[in-house]
């Protein structure tokens, strides 16, 4: 057992932790802690408002979160009296409410799925960075609702499961206009008939990177849901999720247009946002956003479905326009650290994939390797949750630690609603070279705690062997566990070789599927396979742990359209980028 003797410095919270100009998705939330087990939080909407960024979540705080750098977020509650007007659900929560934000105001739409109730108010804020708000219409209730302002008029798009609608509203009275709805997408009822293969998998794929076993195998429709508008140069983009959130492949696909209700035209680069592969999964159901330097965020659902199957998380990644219009998301490494002004890799690699482990206990089939395995869906539990039990990482040789993520797994949390103050998990973070003698890096021991994805960027980069998280406190009675103690920074050494991509193979029976094989590069830890309609455009990507991995089959091409391809090997020491294959 870890005895605090060994610690050569005890220093005071925060001292070796810098205020962090980097982030790691997913997003060091709580994610509702104190308000039930498991938590989690999904489809959310980021508004710049003010100068501030507000962000609203399903089920995460009966209110919301206010931030100015888009890093630190500070929780606000709607007024309790507003509670029956803000939320379809006990406790103050939501779930994929409408928000949007004019000159003077921000707009919160709920979404209502009780059949019985026959309208939902329309609230308005001035202030919200102090909760204060006010009724200013109303309308029917409508399935994952989204604002849109455009040109001094207002839309609201709707649809979950259903093809996307949208109507507009008096901005006088805030009613439905009569007659201005309309449909934007035709329903389809054959699964087989969709042009995009990656509108298949719902209820079937979860967390698999290489789809090959369910080919010729997909039976569900898909559920359509939560659409998004976004204005770029006069052109309209209408995004929606699909196939279903409960999986790794949940994406945004999108649809271009001339105007807000269209005619809107599918295009052959969707889908818009996809994150399979790496650490955590899945990247739809977002919203996009501007920040003060006007450019483009997409706040998105990532997925775990672990200790329930809608346990999900938020992350934030990059968007942008190429040359021709074509929008993409940048999703590529979208669980490594990114710089907080731009969204920009900031250059430091995994460090801890596949390192040898140890702990003070464990329990059978939660050894401490699943700790380091780039996985969130598989983890490490201590026998107990007592304070002392501890988890550490070996790296095998001093290496250049720039920053390190704490992943909590949640492990058989008794209580089903935690305790408010005593939701957040209490630790500290320490490194050495020996093995003897630890200097703390990180203390987190204080109440109330740090959420499940803490990330821990620090003041200097330091050379360290060794790294080990110490419990102090676990919430809800449960064990002490981590899904994965992430450190980044460079290993010293060189990137794998480029590796050579041998074969892409459209399958003729369905050109949606498509299977590549490559030469594996020597000391690669895994690749990333990039694709899209054109060389330059390679917009696309899925992440391949493992460089003994060689082939990939993908389910997730659109019907006769061509693609080039990319194979990128990648290591503790950085990325070497392959030749493009195809066009």
């Amino acid at each position: 057992m870890f005895r605090s003797a060994l610690v050569l410095a005890a220093v005071a919270t925060g001292a070796w932790a810098a205020p962090a100009p980097t982030y790691c998705n997913p997003l060091n939330l709580d994610y509702g802690s104190g308000l039930r087990s498991p938590r989690h939080s999904a489809d959310p909407v980021i508004v710049r408002f003010q100068e501030r960024y507000y962000l609203f979540a399903t089920e995460d705080v009966p209110g919301y979160r206010v931030s100015e750098d888009l890093v630190h977020w500070r929780r606000v509650e709607f007024p309790r009296d507003l509670w029956s007007l803000t939320s379809d659900r006990g406790g103050g929560l939501y779930c994929a409410p409408a928000v949007a934000a004019d000159a003077g105001h921000l707009y919160f739409i709920r979404m209502e799925r009780r059949t019985a109730v026959k309208a939902v108010p329309v609230l308005r804020s001035a202030d919200p960075a102090a909760g204060r708000w006010e009724k200013c219409g109303e309308l029917r209730p409508t399935k994952d609702p989204a604002l849109f302002f455009d040109d001094g008029r207002a839309w609201l798009y709707h649809g979950l499961a259903q093809p996307t609608r949208v109507f507009e509203i008096d901005r006088k009275t805030w009613t439905e206009i009569p007659g201005s709805e309309r449909q934007l997408r035709a329903e389809i009822n054959d699964v087989t008939a969709f042009v995009g293969g990656y509108e298949r998998g719902r209820r079937e794929l979860l967390d698999e990177t290489d789809t090959a076993a369910w080919l010729g195998r997909f039976g569900i429709l898909p559920c359509q849901e939560a659409a998004w508008m976004t204005k770029h140069r006069g052109r309209y983009y209408l995004q929606y999720a699909t196939p279903g959130t409960v999986s790794a492949w949940y994406c945004d696909t999108v649809m271009e247009g001339d105007s807000p209700i269209g005619p809107f035209r599918h295009v052959d680069y969707a889908p818009v946002s996809l994150k399979v592969g790496g650490f955590m999964g899945s990247a739809g159901h977002s919203s996009v956003f501007s920040d003060a330097s006007d450019r483009l965020w997409r706040a998105t659902t990532m997925w775990i479905g672990v200790h329930d199957l809608f346990e999900r998380r938020l992350g934030l990644f990059p968007v942008g326009f190429d040359p021709t219009g074509r929008m993409f998301t940048d999703t590529a490494l979208g669980d490594y650290p990114r710089r907080a002004s731009d969204g920009r890799l900031a250059g430091w690699w995994v460090q801890s994939f596949g390192r040898p482990c140890a702990a003070s206990s464990s329990l059978a089939d939660h050894p401490p390797t699943l700790a380091a395995d780039e996985n969130c869906r598989t983890w490490w539990s201590a026998r107990t949750g007592n304070a002392g039990e501890w988890f550490e990482i070996d790296l095998e040789r001093p290496r250049r630690v720039q920053a390190i993520q704490v992943n909590f797994a949640d492990q058989d949390l008794a209580a089903k609603v935690l305790a408010p103050g005593e939701a957040g998990y209490r630790y500290r973070l320490l490194g050495s070279n020996d093995g003897r003698q630890w200097r703390v890096l990180a203390d987190r021991s204080a109440a109330p705690g740090t959420g499940p994805h803490d990330y821990v960027e620090l003041a200097g980069a330091g050379m360290w062997r060794r790294l080990r998280v110490e419990n102090i406190f676990t919430p809800g009675q449960g064990k002490f566990a981590l899904s994965d103690l992430r450190v980044f920074g460079h290993g010293g050494g060189d990137a794998p070789p480029p590796p050579r991509l041998v074969e892409v193979r459209r399958h003729t029976d369905d050109d949606r599927n498509a299977t590549l094989s490559w030469t594996p590069a020597a000391g690669a830890d895994g690749y990333l396979i990039r694709f899209g309609v054109a060389p330059d455009a390679l917009h696309l990507a899925i992440q391949v742990q493992g460089g003994a991995k060689g082939s990939l089959t993908t389910h997730a091409l659109t019907r006769g359209v061509s693609y080039a391809w990319r194979v990128d090997a990648f290591n503790a020491n950085g990325l070497t980028v392959g030749r493009v294959w195809g066009k």
